[in-house]
């Protein structure tokens, strides 16, 4: 009997683990960007990793690089048969982001890049070709260290990070660096979201194409995925299973970059880990890439999030996420609306076009179609129409705004599923823009009256002679007493969207009696950490879908 219960349980245990497996293999295949994984560069580059000639990869980083160039030389050593042909060195030292191994100001080597990363480079060009693996950050980059890159309408901090990275690899480069490969920094909860946003600022240093620099894996999204099981006790550095995550990525990063098959092998030292911790999965069931609009535009694809199973088979209240990025950015990838899953609640993301595929108002016209194919495959995926949630941040904010103000309003219902409606029962607005002719009257980082800024190129020409159109990208435009329960929340010193806009659209809800509160966060920028606003958002959504 004992022996039999005894089999069960490593059954149950294996299953498990085989679902944590499954869940970052999706991590590492689905959630990182193109930019981020290599795709984009493999067609274009003419530099080779795997061509059979000895060379040197120098890793350059700091306390959370100490173990996986290890584990990856351990995989490259395999792939070549036992040979090895790629050695894998460390030039790393804790406490050290770019700032500490550069000045950011000048681009002026410090002591620890002539003491100890110069020195490794000029060793290994002297034997052959030589391979720099940056896994870094922009931490005091900006000033102070706990200063960062607020989001993607950050546009001023983005640019500045990707003039800190260009420095720093033009610099490796002139030292002897034959190739540069460049990611950010892994998940760092205490300090996010600007760590994270780091990501933003390598992507606009890749978009400028500098000569033999290329981008490096997302090491963000796996390691927030497995957090805090990929970390030691004190949850900031990666354990065994982190330097495995890590080095598995960056090992797919080089040979995607020579367009080399990833072997199924290389990941079994993970499913091992996974064993020995006995680390289980939540067993989330994932939809990625669907199409809402069937055969549409690249952007018209949304993610989709179910909790475990369970023998509840009552639909699910859902949470619908749409990201921010001034309309011209910005992707489905990072959900924030599954941190419901737990709670019971499906998620959904969409992507919808940018104002550089189409002008107004494609963006709400894709976000309506989004939540029509939700409503229309309610059974498919066991949703309650009459459950569903919006939460947005920046454009998003603006877009769930509109989705909230319009539910009643047939105008931008187009493309298919027009059988159901596109309302939604509950609106989470983060410092959405609403009137745009007022914005500029506030101060701002940016002209929001140029004829480049993000509004102006949203609506098709610059908003002060287009206000007509601005008008009908208002959702106070369309405000009305059936318009759902909202919850806005703005931090009173957001350098790029005027707090007045969420007033504004808080005074037009509330006057025509809709249930709205409105949250300010003192001193807050575009886009905070609030644990009183994550508890704020939970228990909105709790009241208003969970009834």
């Amino acid at each position: 009997m004992i022996a039999e219960i005894n089999k069960v349980n490593s059954f149950h245990k294996l299953k498990s683990t085989v679902s944590m497996l499954l869940l970052f293999t999706v991590c590492i295949t689905s959630f990182a960007t193109a930019s981020s994984m290599g795709e984009e560069q493999t067609d274009k580059s003419t530099y080779r990793i795997f061509d059979g000639k000895k060379k040197t990869i120098i890793v350059n980083g700091y306390s959370t690089s100490f173990e996986w160039p290890k584990v990856l030389q351990k995989k490259l050593v395999l792939y070549h048969g036992g040979k090895r042909i790629i050695e894998v060195q460390s030039a790393t030292r804790g406490g050290t982001p770019i700032a500490r191994w550069m000045d950011v100001k000048t681009g002026k080597p410090r002591k620890a890049w002539l003491e100890r990363l110069r020195p490794k480079i000029k060793e290994a060009s002297s034997k052959g070709e030589v391979i720099v693996l940056c896994q870094q950050s922009l931490q005091w980059a900006f000033g102070e260290r706990g200063t960062g890159i607020d989001g993607p309408d950050d546009i001023q901090r983005i640019e500045h990070g990707a003039d800190v990275l260009e420095k720093y690899v033009r610099l490796l480069r002139e030292d002897g660096a034959d190739a540069v490969f460049v990611a950010t920094h892994i998940y760092k909860k205490p300090m996010e979201p600007q760590i994270g946003n780091e990501r933003l600022a390598l992507d606009a240093l890749i978009k400028r194409q500098v000569d033999g620099v290329y981008p490096g894996p997302d090491v963000w999204t796996p390691t927030k995925k497995m957090y805090p099981q990929a970390f030691t006790k004190d949850k900031l550095h990666p354990n065994e299973i982190g330097a495995e995550i890590m080095a598995q990525q960056w090992f797919e990063t080089l040979l995607k970059h020579d367009s080399k098959r990833i072997p199924r092998r290389s990941r079994e030292e993970l499913t091992k880990l996974l064993a020995k911790h006995d680390i289980e999965s939540h067993g989330t069931r994932t939809y990625l890439n669907v199409e809402y609009v069937p055969g549409g535009h690249e952007r018209q694809k949304l993610d989709i999030y179910l909790p475990k199973e369970s023998t509840n088979t009552r639909p699910l209240p859902m949470v619908v996420w749409i990201h921010g990025g001034a309309w011209r950015a910005g992707d489905k990838k990072n959900c924030r609306s599954r941190v419901f899953l737990e709670e019971g609640y499906a998620a959904a993301s969409i992507n919808y076009r940018l104002s550089q595929h189409a002008i107004f108002p494609a963006q709400i016209e894709d976000c309506k179609a989004a939540i029509r194919y939700l409503r229309a495959n309610t059974k498919k995926y066991n949703i309650d129409p009459e459950r569903i949630g919006v939460w947005g941040s920046s454009a998003g904010g603006h877009l769930v705004s509109l989705l909230g103000t319009t539910s009643d309003i047939k105008d931008f219902d187009k493309g298919p599923n027009l059988h159901v409606s596109s309302k939604v029962q509950a609106v989470c607005d983060f410092f959405g823009p609403t009137d745009f002719t007022k914005m500029s009257d506030f101060e701002s980082r940016m002209d929001h009256d140029a004829a480049d800024s993000p509004e102006s190129l949203l609506v098709g020409g610059a908003i002060q002679e287009n206000k007509e159109a601005c008008k009908r990208a208002n959702p106070i435009t369309y405000v009305s007493r059936n318009d759902p329960p909202f919850l806005i929340v703005h931090g009173d010193k957001d350098p790029l969207v005027p707090h007045n806009q969420s007033e504004l659209l808080y005074e037009a809800l509330k006057k025509v009696d809709v249930d709205v509160k409105f949250h300010t966060v003192k001193g807050g920028g575009h886009g905070f950490r609030d644990a009183q606003v994550g508890r704020m958002v939970r228990e909105f959504f709790n009241r208003h879908l969970k009834k």
